[in-house]
């Protein structure tokens, strides 16, 4: 094998490698957001039961 070739196939793969930790680096942030949504849909969903609870207990209260 020659010197440029060695090279050559040496940045591939530091290359490759930049790109596979980048684009983990965005599945992570990817997945974050994902659960940050999830757990803004679950308080969301809970204070929507709490303030339906409370008007049909008002409702039925007077």
């Amino acid at each position: 094998m020659r010197d440029d070739e060695i090279v050559r196939d040496g940045s591939r793969r530091i290359v490759g490698r930049q790109a596979l930790r980048r684009l983990s680096g965005m599945v992570q942030e990817w997945q974050d957001d994902e659960r940050e949504k999830a757990l803004l849909a679950k308080r969301l969903a809970f204070g929507i039961v709490l303030v339906g609870a409370a008007l049909l207990t008002a409702f039925f209260l007077r």
